[in-house]
């Protein structure tokens, strides 16, 4: 059985129609606001291509929203929040040490990765 892709770009782009929709702008004013051209939209939603970070990253700021908010769920931005949350709940609660012992650590599982 095949997983679904985490980033779905219909969806993607069904959310952004509708708040550009509930704005009352055309496809010409998003993309003017947003400072992209008309055909990378028309694209994205005749042909069904992905949206480049680039994309998101312009209509998320001419519609004054974190670039998240357009490519997760609400259930998944939720789930986000509440896991930072409780990390800066038990970050907060840490001596300095600690913190500096736990950051040493998460830089190197990111060397270890690389």
């Amino acid at each position: 059985m095949s997983k679904k892709p985490y980033f779905n770009s219909k969806t993607i782009y069904k959310k952004v129609d509708k708040m550009r929709l509930d704005k009352g702008w055309s496809i010409y004013h998003l993309a003017e606001v947003a400072e992209v051209s008309v055909n990378s939209i028309y694209s994205w939603r005749d042909r069904g291509s992905s949206p480049t970070l680039y994309l998101i990253d312009r209509i998320a700021t001419a519609f004054d929203i974190n670039p998240i908010s357009l490519l997760l769920d609400e259930k998944d931005i939720f789930a986000i929040q509440e896991e930072h949350q409780e990390l800066f709940e038990r970050w907060s609660a840490l001596s300095t040490e600690q913190k500096t012992a736990f950051m040493n650590m998460l830089r190197s599982f990111k060397r270890e990765n690389e």
